[in-house]
């Protein structure tokens, strides 16, 4: 009996320990999403980053238009690149007009959104589409 009651007791104290963790999780949790949230940009960071991503996508534009011209053929237009910069270009896009109306306003933006946007420029640059013969034309 008296081993019955210990156990019960190691069992009772795991129990509490364990919520004194998951509060503990879930004050991190929330921290974590307030600051995700709420956290923002000065427009003197975005702007920069808005005009990196419209020269990127006008290449980007440049980009497509060659490939349908060469019907596909070079190696820059294989399917896995042409993805991946129509991703990045929607991306970027719906980011960019997503922060135009805070810089309006004369707003911070969001840096969940800021980061969007940066994360689409990278992938531009990375992409073939940045090669100097499509950055140059006008779309």
């Amino acid at each position: 009996m008296k081993m019955i009651r210990i156990i019960g007791a190691l069992l009772a104290v795991s129990l509490l320990a364990g919520c004194a963790n998951l509060s503990r999780n879930i004050d991190i949790a929330t921290g974590v999403y307030t600051f995700a949230t709420e956290t923002t940009v000065p427009a003197s960071v975005v702007i920069p980053v808005a005009n990196s991503f419209n020269i990127l996508k006008a290449g980007a534009t440049n980009y497509g238009r060659y490939c349908i011209q060469q019907k596909m053929k070079p190696w820059a237009c294989d399917a896995t690149f042409r993805r991946n910069v129509i991703r990045a270009v929607r991306m970027g896009t719906d980011a960019r007009n997503q922060m135009t109306g805070s810089l309006e306003r004369g707003d911070p933006a969001a840096a969940s959104v800021y980061n969007l946007l940066v994360s689409a420029v990278n992938q531009l640059k990375s992409s073939p589409a940045a090669n100097a013969e499509f950055a140059g034309a006008t779309p």
